[in-house]
């Protein structure tokens, strides 16, 4: 009886990473995925890398699939990188609304 709870309650914690997507930075998608991650055993490192891609931003997601990573730690910086990547080179897109029309920002 013990025995299937454990089971079940892994089950769940996994069923609950496969399911995790980012909402957010890729810091606390990384916290995520390990809090959960602590909670499931017998998961080859292959596995979970594959489980982690998926839980990514569909941008992210798509380069890191590229890479052929051997670890968890190099998805994890791998991922952070790519995430301040594409941070780094998103044009600005500051309008000021007024009245319900669109002004364009003013320049220095």
């Amino acid at each position: 009886m013990i025995e299937h709870y454990e089971d079940t309650k892994r089950n769940t914690f996994f069923s609950q990473l496969i399911n995790l997507k980012q909402k957010g930075s890729m810091v606390e998608n990384i916290e995520d995925f390990q809090k959960l991650n602590t909670r499931v055993n017998d998961i080859l490192e292959e596995h979970m890398i594959d489980v982690l891609i998926g839980t990514l931003k569909d941008n992210i997601q798509h380069k890191v699939h590229l890479w052929e990573l051997d670890s968890l730690e190099k998805a994890f910086r791998l991922a952070r990188k790519i995430e301040r990547k594409i941070m780094a080179t998103r044009k600005p897109t500051t309008h000021n609304y007024k009245d319900g029309s669109v002004v364009a920002p003013s320049l220095p």
